[in-house]
């Protein structure tokens, strides 16, 4: 009677081995997966906050292009009740546009428009006072927007503040004058508009990357200056 001299199988160490192999090629196979879905979430990251930049600048400019102004002194409006006696009325300036990227309570641009945002789709007319207000504790962007009164501040209602744009770092303003670039615009004393508006704005995501983006508005009513009247938009991404 014939036995069978040996039996085939595997040993302890190639096992062994053969589980190395295998921990080793799924390790590489999830490595490359993590690294691909990070690589995903932080492109669709750039990409929102991208489209929320171009966003946030394009509406911006397209206010600054339809800017409106009148006369510095173009309303008058007592102070306190006219006497019998013959009584000059004092005259208050309306603020038409000012601008300063540090401006009091936060409030870093005001200017008096033809282009409604907050309008939705369907277009309104006339002429709106709009103001942005930057919350640096917060990052938040808040805009108000509302039908222009031909008055002074102090009879004005409460603005109506609404969050316009969220995770911002800082705003950047410069304004053109005709030679250079100012970091603020103050209507009561340049009696005028400024022939552009340089907007700098800086994102960042959850990671701390920063995302810079960038554009100039030229006004639109000081284009027979021979100055421009579209915007140029600029944009880079820096990681920190």
């Amino acid at each position: 009677m014939n036995s069978r001299s040996g039996k085939s199988g595997f040993t302890l160490v190639e096992i062994l081995v053969a589980v190395t192999i295998i921990v080793a090629i799924l390790s590489m196979v999830y490595a490359s997966y993590f690294a691909t879905s990070k690589s995903a979430q932080e492109c669709k990251t750039r990409i929102a906050l991208s489209g929320e930049g171009r966003k946030v600048l394009g509406q911006m400019a397209r206010q600054i292009r339809c800017s409106y102004v009148g006369s510095a002194r173009e309303y008058k409006y007592p102070t306190r009740p006219v006497s019998q006696q013959k009584e000059k009325i004092p005259q208050n300036t309306i603020s038409y546009f000012n601008g300063d990227a540090d401006g009091p309570r936060g409030e870093i641009l005001h200017l008096v428009t033809t282009n409604s945002i907050l309008a939705g789709q369907t277009p309104l007319d006339g002429l709106f006072e709009v103001t942005y207000k930057f919350d640096k504790s917060t990052g938040t962007l808040f805009l108000s927007e509302e039908r222009f009164v031909n008055a002074p501040k102090s009879v004005v209602e409460k603005k109506n503040w609404q969050p316009f744009a969220e995770n911002i770092e800082c705003v950047e303003l410069a304004f053109f004058d005709g030679q250079q670039w100012l970091p603020r615009w103050d209507f009561k004393e340049k009696k005028t508009l400024p022939y552009a508006v340089k907007i700098n704005i800086t994102c960042e995501d959850e990671n701390y990357r920063q995302y810079h983006y960038g554009t100039v508005a030229y006004v639109c009513c000081r284009k027979n200056q021979g100055k421009k009247t579209t915007s140029e938009t600029l944009v880079s991404i820096n990681k920190q």
